[in-house]
This record gives structure tokens, sequence and C-alpha cells, in this order.
């Protein structure tokens, strides 16, 4: 139901009136709602009951209710439904961007907007499946400058863990070739 802005008394009487083609029930059901959005912003119960001209017990009940509501919620939540759905909703998005793409003429300002749409919907599918663990996350990159005054003020033992972090966050498919037999003869004097 959308509000309109009050601007005089007519509009109030206006606004009882169509109170009165709303059942009890659905009013209830928008007091929640306001509730919600007060307790949200901040607004302490008793300030709440005020404003709407309730009484606290009122209030305290209606979001006793809405909590008892979000609990049955969570208690049937599907991730895995909860997550294919909104990948096809991810998708449907970026298919009626491209769309849009397509139909534009050349040099048409609005294809920008739309290859943007495509991008962010694309990003926030990656991230939901990275957060769901069922994408392999990167992990980001840093780039470290360190000069030889910081690194000559560490213990052996600093520089010995700096140096295994670098070397975990390496990630090479194949060493480098110069440094290939020197890895080797390192491996082996390790392990001999």
């Amino acid at each position: 139901m959308t509000r309109t802005p009050v601007t005089s008394k007519d509009d109030l009487e206006k606004e009882d009136s169509q109170k009165a083609l709303i059942s009890p029930r659905e009013l209830v059901e928008l007091r929640r709602i306001d509730v919600v959005r007060r307790r949200l912003q901040g607004q302490s119960v008793s300030v709440i009951a005020s404003e709407l001209g309730e009484s606290t017990s009122v209030i305290y009940n209606d979001i006793k209710s809405i909590r008892e509501s979000n609990e049955k919620y969570t208690q049937d939540f599907n991730q895995d439904e909860f997550i294919g759905e909104s990948l096809n909703i991810f998708k449907k998005i970026e298919e009626e961007s491209w769309e849009q793409v397509f139909i534009l003429d050349k040099g048409d300002a609005r294809k920008a907007k739309f290859l943007d749409s495509v991008r962010s919907s694309r990003k926030e599918q990656i991230k939901l499946l990275q957060n769901s663990g069922m994408l392999h996350k990167e992990a980001e990159k840093l780039e470290v400058h360190l000069s030889t005054d910081i690194i000559g003020d560490w213990s052996d033992h600093q520089k010995h863990l700096v140096a295994d972090a670098i070397v975990e966050a390496a990630i090479l498919d194949d060493p480098p070739k110069e440094l290939g037999p020197a890895i080797d003869v390192e491996l082996e004097e390790e392990n001999g």
C-alpha cells in the first residue's frame, strides 16, 4: 500500500476513509511493519507506542509475533534452494541486460548501464557462490614493499615467518626453469 503525503486536513479525512476499507488484520500487519522499521531506526518500545497511539504491551506483542514469524521462516529455510533461486534471479537480470545491449543502437549511452548491470550481476553471483563455499575464493593479493632498513631490525624467526608466508602465497604451476634444479637440491638437502 503506497502512502501519500498529508498536505491538508482534507487529506486526513481521506486517509481515515481509506483505513475503513482495510481489514483489521491488514491494519495489524501494517502496524507491525511500522514497528520493525522504527526498531531498526533505534526507537524504543515506549517511543513507538506513543507515536503509534498504542500501549507498550501491544508493541511488545507485535515484536513477539514478528520474531515467531521470523523463526518459522528460518526453520523452513533451505540454503541450497535459496542460493539456486538467487542465482536464477541474477542470471535473469544478466540475460535481460544483454538483450537490451543488443537491441540498443551503437553509441547509445544506455548500453553502459546495461553492461554495468551484467558486470554487477556476475560479481554478485561469484560472491554468493564463494561465500557459500561452492566456488573457490582466491586470497586477495597484497603488494608489500619492504626496505632493507625494516628487514634489518627483524629477528631470524620473523624473517623466516615472512619468507614462509610469501612462499605459501605464491601460486606457481611450474617452478621457473632456472630455479628448478636449485629447488630440487634444497629439497634433497632437507630430506637427506
